[in-house]
Parts: C-alpha cells; sequence; structure tokens
C-alpha cells in the first residue's frame, strides 16, 4: 500500500472530524439566522456560497442520463427542502435541541442504508439503534406532555427531524451515487440544484437578501465549514465505511455541539431530561460501536474500488 493509513481507517478519521463540523452547525445557524431574520434567505445563501465554491469543479464533467435524476433527487431532497424546514424549526426551538436532534439524521440514514443499500449490522447493534431512536424521542418531546410550551417546542422540534429525514434521504442516494461519482463533482451539483432552486423563492418570498457585514464573515464561515467541509469529509465516510457505519458515528457531534451552544448562546438551557436523552442517544453510539462486528464478516457491502474517491475528487 502507498499509505500506511487504510482507506477504511481514514473513513472512520472523516467521520469523526466531520461530526465536529456537524455539531458546530446548529449553533453557527442560530446566530446567522439571528441577524438574517430569513430562513428563507440563509438556505438559500449556505447553498449559493459553496455553489460558487465548488463550480469549477464541474469543468468537463459528463453526467450519463441514468444518473441525472438521482442527481436530481438527492438536490432537491438535501439542498432544497431539508435546509428550508431546518431553519424554520430552528426559529421555533434551541439551538442544543438542534444539535441532539440533529442525531436523528444519523437513524435515518442507518435505517435507509439497511433498507436500500444492503448494508447489515450484528442484531445486538440494532439495540443499540432503538436506543438513539428512544433519546431522540425524548430530546424532541422533553416529557413535557401536560407543559403549555410543549406545544411550541414541539413545532420546532418535530421540523427538525422532518428534515434530518429529507438529509438522511439523500444520503442514501449520495451513498449510491459516490459508488460512480467523484465527490467534488456530486456535491457541486447538488449545492448548485439548492441555489438554483431558491433563487425565485427568495424572490417571490419578498424577503431582502440583508446581510450585515459585521455577519459576514461568521456566514462565510458556516457555508464552508460547517456545509462544505462536512460534505466532503461525510461523503468521504459514505465511500469508505459506508452509510450505515457513518451514520452511526455521526452522533459524536452532541460532544461538540451542546457545549458550543451552551458556550456561545447565553439563553441556552439544557433541562435534566434532554441530558438524559442526549446521554441515551451518545451512549447508545458508543454501543453500537462497540458492538459492530468485524468488517469481514458477512453482510459487509463495501467494494475496495470505492475507498479512495476523495484521493482525486
Amino acid at each position: 500500500m502507498s499509505s500506511r493509513i487504510s482507506p477504511r481507517t481514514r473513513g472512520y478519521l472523516a467521520i469523526v472530524t466531520a461530526a465536529a463540523f456537524f455539531g458546530a452547525w446548529p449553533t453557527l445557524s442560530k446566530l446567522v439566522l439571528a441577524a438574517i431574520h430569513s430562513p428563507i434567505v440563509l438556505a438559500f445563501l449556505v447553498q449559493l456560497i459553496p455553489a460558487v465554491f465548488l463550480l469549477p469543479t464541474l469543468r468537463r464533467v459528463r453526467i450519463p442520463r441514468a444518473q441525472v435524476m438521482p442527481i436530481l433527487f438527492t438536490g432537491l431532497a438535501g439542498s432544497v427542502l431539508a435546509p428550508l424546514i431546518y431553519f424554520v424549526g430552528l426559529q421555533r426551538t434551541t439551538a442544543t435541541n438542534s444539535v441532539l436532534l440533529s442525531n436523528s439524521e444519523a437513524l435515518f440514514t442507518v435505517l435507509l442504508a439497511y433498507a436500500f443499500l444492503g448494508e447489515r449490522a450484528a442484531p445486538r447493534e440494532y439495540v443499540a439503534l432503538v436506543g438513539i431512536a428512544a433519546g431522540a424521542f425524548v430530546v424532541t418531546t422533553e416529557l413535557r406532555f401536560g407543559d403549555v410550551r410543549f406545544l411550541e417546542f414541539l413545532i420546532g422540534n418535530v421540523l427538525l427531524v422532518i428534515a434530518a429525514i429529507c438529509w438522511a434521504t439523500s444520503n442514501t442516494v449520495s451513498s449510491h451515487l459516490l459508488r460512480r461519482m467523484q465527490i467534488l463533482p456530486l456535491l457541486a451539483f447538488q449545492f448548485l440544484i439548492g441555489a438554483v432552486s431558491y433563487a425565485p423563492i427568495v424572490a417571490l418570498s419578498g424577503d431582502p437578501i440583508d446581510v450585515p457585514w459585521g455577519i459576514v464573515p461568521l456566514l462565510l464561515f458556516l457555508a464552508l465549514s460547517a456545509v462544505v467541509m462536512f460534505s466532503l469529509l461525510f461523503f468521504y465516510a459514505l465511500q469508505t465505511i459506508g452509510a450505515m457505519r457513518a451514520g452511526a458515528i455521526l452522533p459524536t457531534s452532541a460532544l461538540w455541539g451542546v457545549p458550543l451552544a451552551v458556550f456561545l448562546l447565553p439563553n441556552e438551557s439544557l433541562s435534566a431530561v434532554q441530558i438524559l436523552g442526549g446521554a441515551l442517544m451518545v451512549g447508545s453510539l458508543v454501543a453500537f460501536y462497540l458492538f459492530h462486528r468485524p468488517a469481514t464478516a458477512e453482510g459487509e457491502t463495501l467494494k475496495p474500488s470505492a475507498s479512495d474517491g476523495p484521493d482525486s475528487p
């Protein structure tokens, strides 16, 4: 081998690093959204900036006809529907809730990888996945069924979960596309679809694209780190270790995201129930990792040929 670090090991390192960016996404988004005030405008900008940044990667790229519809689907699900639903939900809940509920994207990614990509886990690994689902339910509802404010937070939380389903669906189709496509062109197409789709929506909404100069550096950092870098590392992990394993490790984002939210947003707080739910999700992730059977076990779906994509993205 030309490298001492195997592609599979690089895949695990990539998803752990991606999880740190993913954890920062809710808090940074909350800060930018507070300055821009429009979820539609913010959703447009976080697609436009990465699209412009990655546009040069589309030179001389030809897409087979059979891949056009799947690429279009991933763009609409992951770059149009998911961001808009997410930012609307983010306005109606807390950043800490968002950090913890982002883990539900991992759950849906794992479930869809099982259903549509043929990836499998050991029986005890599925017990850990049930723990992630239970933790997501606790965080979503806070078990405050008799609280007057329960409905207020429930709407935002449910929207975050719906956004997670959209992203997980896009992840599943993207994982299939990455067996035949390079990472950067696929990401460029997805962001471009998002930017083009949002342009008329922003125009019809009447919301002004009014970004205060003081928030521009944070907006650029959000778009290039929590969006571009996260997506690049996450797609690399999809190629090398598969959607199920990448999705299972993604909830480590809570370890970074929750402290960041509490530190940067003074009004953010965590209830004991939310901490319990978040701990259950992260603990279930650790269990999933420890229960993971060897890569050579029956049911391994990854192909060696799919492991070197990002070396020449």
